[in-house]
């Protein structure tokens, strides 16, 4: 992959997280009316859902903002210490905060079982992907923490994916709500992962091709 390709796949990763951004900011208000928020509102006030809500939404926007910025090779070069901060915020924002609470919010997803099954199931590889991270940058293996961040991020990206998809099915392939909000589920963080996968595989060969020559 050369760097001019690699500049726009990354300069649309910023894009998107930045419209997650914009999108999702409205929840701050802390209305009980706005967007997603309206197709709860038989759990709006719940106790436990409501602030679970809350500590996700704010997790997982911070974390998908920093995460751009820790995939740029001469960003990182040149500010290794900030590169080590952000990346410490990433992962206590997952760990603790982002990953617990999508596990919870799993159980009250829209669509049923399937959801929240294919919810749950993100969740545990959000947090077990981003560990793996946290475990290699501990025992200095450079690569193998590039390689498991890119999962980590692939599966924090889920949430722009989903943001994508739904609109996408909604007009041009499907028109059932249920088969959208399932279908989704899954494909929001699998695509993710494929793509990440195709990435670090190519990777790979690139660096087995350059120990062969």
């Amino acid at each position: 992959m050369n760097q001019t390709v690699k500049h726009i796949l990354w300069f649309c990763m910023a894009t998107l997280a930045a419209f997650l951004f914009a999108i999702t900011i409205e929840y701050l208000s802390f209305r009980s009316d706005v967007n997603f928020l309206l197709e709860k509102q038989d759990i709006v006030f719940d106790p436990l859902w409501r602030p679970t809500f809350y500590f996700h939404v704010i997790s997982g926007m911070l974390v998908i903002l920093l995460g751009p910025f820790q995939f740029l090779k001469n960003w990182r070069n040149k500010h290794l210490s900030l590169h080590r901060f952000s990346g410490k915020i990433y992962v206590f924002g997952v760990l603790f905060i982002a990953a617990p609470t999508g596990l919870i919010m799993a159980f009250y997803a829209e669509g049923g079982i399937w959801s929240s099954v294919a919810f749950t199931i993100m969740s545990v590889l959000w947090f077990g992907t981003t560990l793996m991270a946290l475990i290699r940058i501990k025992q200095h293996n450079i690569e193998g923490h590039k390689i498991w961040m890119m999962r980590s991020y692939a599966l924090s990206f889920a949430a722009v994916t989903l943001r994508v998809l739904v609109p996408l099915f909604s007009v041009y392939i499907i028109d059932n709500k249920d088969l959208i909000t399932v279908s989704t589920a899954w494909l929001s963080w699998m695509l993710n992962l494929l793509v990440a996968e195709g990435m670090i595989l190519a990777m790979q060969n690139k660096a087995q091709k350059s120990i062969i020559n």
